[in-house]
């Protein structure tokens, strides 16, 4: 099967950010413009699962990347 460029997209930008929270253990600063496109699309997202428009498979994935977030939080050096 084809996967939309769309599709392709979507996949790529949650693989980045994927790999960004579980290195950095949080979402990207929205102060550092190299990171911001990676924070506004988690935030397009979160709004877009808000009002429910989001099919079953990209909303399971959103519940993963919040659940990674945290989890890290909970083990972060700082909350000891």
């Amino acid at each position: 099967m084809k996967v939309s460029k769309r599709e392709q997209n979507w996949q790529e930008h949650y693989a980045q950010l994927l790999a960004y929270v579980r290195e950095h253990r949080h979402l990207p600063d929205k102060r550092k413009v190299e990171n911001r496109g990676l924070l506004n699309w988690w935030k397009y997202n979160k709004k877009q699962l808000k009002a429910g428009v989001i099919d079953d498979t990209r909303k399971r994935m959103l519940e993963v990347l919040s659940s990674t977030r945290t989890i890290h939080s909970l083990f972060d050096d700082d909350n000891e």
